[in-house]
């Protein structure tokens, strides 16, 4: 019996409906926004299409190839979604508010109630190590789910996050978990296992595992950190490699120096260039397990970039260390 076979343009699926009534009559201000967002979507419909045609050529179970070329549609759409919603954040940025008056209002009547005693809540039982890394794994890849992802234990009690997207990077929008930390930039053996070689005890997710139900995140407690060593004369070096870089947007270099002049950033701008790295991050997680090398260095200079100008000096850090790691340019401490 033969089996269902996705189409490979799956474009209706990823952009049906989602384009916003507000640019259906476009004026001379907003035919620009416009025609950017619909290039925009286009090529996150082309790269959805582009991997639902590696998979299709995939040999591999139908159930298994069935789920994923539906994470594949259902991340575009959400991605799609996302950019409809940041261009309308520009578009309202861009008219003034209605002044919106209130009616007057009667005054509430007040009602008292007997107080409920809350019961006592149960004290949930202590977590194994084991399980405590299954949820942070888990966390990370409901994040994340096409990525491979790992938590270990090291011999000194530390707790690191790892991801085989470009020898242990992780990229930018990604929350740690609590008390976790990254793996500093390095060259190392390709693969989880060697990532985790200086680990005692993991967890392991790979695209297409189950999560297991158990424990929410923490929520009070501060997410993990980014490590990287400093990088001297971090704004001026990261001027410098956004200058004339090919395929980089030009606006990443303007923000660039505005952050290190300390002129400011306007948040029209900043929108403007989180786009052009939530579209860099689409393109290259569309190619994993794939690496698109050049495309991954323009990906963490527009992360360093966005973090710099936004005033997070450690993010900024950790995404122009792991640039200068991969270019062979071992940045100097402090």
């Amino acid at each position: 019996m033969p089996t269902f076979r996705m189409p490979d343009d799956c474009t209706p699926w990823v952009l049906g409906g989602v384009w916003p009534a507000e640019l259906d009559h476009l004026t001379a201000d907003t035919a620009p926004l416009a025609e950017y967002l619909r290039r925009d979507l286009q090529r996150i419909a082309d790269l959805a299409n582009h991997k639902l045609r590696v998979l299709n050529e995939t040999v591999m179970p139908p159930h298994a190839r069935a789920a994923e070329q539906n994470r594949v549609v259902d991340a575009a759409r959400a991605f799609a979604v996302q950019r409809v919603a940041s261009t309308l954040r520009q578009l309202s940025q861009q008219t003034d508010a209605d002044t919106q008056v209130l009616p007057q209002l009667d005054p509430p009547t007040l009602a008292f109630a007997a107080p409920i005693m809350p019961a006592e809540p149960e004290e949930p039982p202590a977590e194994t190590v084991e399980q405590r890394l299954r949820r942070m794994v888990d966390s990370l890849a409901r994040q994340e789910p096409g990525l491979r992802w790992a938590v270990g234990v090291r011999a000194d009690g530390s707790t690191v996050v790892v991801t085989d997207l470009a020898q242990g990077w992780v990229p930018p929008g990604i929350v740690l978990p609590a008390g976790t930390v990254t793996p500093s930039p390095a060259q190392r053996a390709a693969g989880l296992r060697g990532l985790l070689a200086d680990t005692e005890t993991s967890a392991r997710y790979n695209p297409g595992d189950p999560f297991e139900r158990g424990r929410p995140a923490e929520p009070d407690h501060p997410p993990g950190a980014v490590e990287a060593p400093a990088v001297e004369s971090l704004g001026r070096q990261l001027c410098e490699a956004t200058r004339s870089r090919d395929g980089l947007p030009r606006l990443t270099h303007t923000l660039a120096e505005a952050a290190v002049a300390g002129t400011g950033v306007a948040e029209a701008e900043l929108d403007v260039l989180r786009v052009h790295l939530d579209t860099a991050r689409y393109q290259l997680l569309a190619r994993y397990p794939a690496t698109d090398s050049a495309l991954l260095l323009n990906c963490l200079l527009l992360a360093a970039t966005t973090a710099l100008a936004a005033g997070d000096h450690t993010v900024a850090n950790y995404h122009f260390a792991w640039f200068h790691e991969l270019t062979g340019n071992h940045p100097p401490g402090p």
